[in-house]
């Protein structure tokens, strides 16, 4: 590919990354509120389209900005490691489909969990979250891609269960306020399990690399490690401040949105991976 052709998708990525949080705003500040309300997703009405749709109107302020900002964590952030191992057309793709499908995917989720543990409530969902919970997710999984092709697919698929298993040990944290002997135990199990196959058949250390590129890897997997944990916590706010006046931080969609972003962006490698060429 020459530089001109190149360097002219990387424009159409930004253009692309940049046209969401342009049009959440032009939505929330330009279109009038009864148009905003029938896009929002009414449990008890059940309109279909407003299962896409409701993704991509808010309440408040507030609301909108802190959807904005983790979209550009989680999006920059995935878009970087992935333009680091030469995969873009997974993330484009993967993109794409986040946008169409994981607003229908967590309101349908979401819809199901409310009829079945709180059959008499009425909510309304609406607001670009249940998205961005879908993107951190992506975010998890291009990093063990990024491990993956930087070193092996062992150290690859070992860092990616490692992770999801610190952040489900974190939203526990910020639920029950300490180490809960159970929960913690099962996380330390699973962890065991997952590393104990490459422990005794041996994960092959790179010694002929660079030191350099070692470091480096270390360094992405730290810096989108704590990215991962700081959009968690965000996603999943302390007991209290779940409820905020008449507004409801929906913890389901977010727990919805997180493990199907996780599911939609495996499926797109394993499309991108083994298609068939042409």
């Amino acid at each position: 590919m020459s530089d001109t052709l190149e360097s002219e998708f990387l424009n159409s990525d930004y253009i692309l990354l940049a046209v969401i949080p342009t049009f959440l705003a032009a939505i929330y500040f330009f279109t009038p509120d009864t148009l905003q309300q029938a896009l929002a997703f009414d449990h008890t009405r059940f309109n279909g389209y407003t299962l896409l749709t409701a993704a991509y109107v808010h309440t408040s302020d507030s609301h909108l900005y802190n959807n904005l900002i983790g979209y550009a964590l989680a999006a920059t952030y995935t878009y970087a490691l992935c333009l680091t191992i030469d995969e873009l057309s997974w993330f484009r793709r993967t993109f794409l489909v986040h946008l169409l499908t994981l607003p229908i995917l967590v309101n349908l989720t979401s819809y199901a969990i409310f009829a079945t543990l709180y059959p008499g409530a009425e909510p309304v969902s609406r607001g670009f979250s249940g998205v961005v919970s879908g993107f951190v997710g992506f975010l998890l999984v291009s990093l063990s891609v990024f491990v993956r092709k930087r070193h092996s697919r062992k150290i690859g698929y070992a860092t990616g269960l490692i992770l999801l298993l610190v952040l489900m040990q974190l939203i526990d944290l910020r639920y029950s306020g300490g180490f809960r002997p159970v929960v913690t135990g099962l996380i330390i199990l699973a962890s065991h399990l997952v590393l104990l196959p490459y422990i005794r058949s041996g994960i092959e250390i790179p010694v002929r690399e660079k030191r350099r590129k070692i470091g480096l890897s270390i360094a992405g997997v730290a810096v989108v490690g704590f990215i991962l944990a700081y959009l968690t916590l965000k996603l999943f706010p302390e007991a209290g401040a779940i409820v905020e006046g008449r507004a409801l931080t929906n913890v389901f969609g977010h727990a919805a949105g997180f493990l199907w972003g996780i599911l939609v962006s495996i499926g797109v490698w394993i499309y991108c991976s083994y298609r068939p060429a042409g």
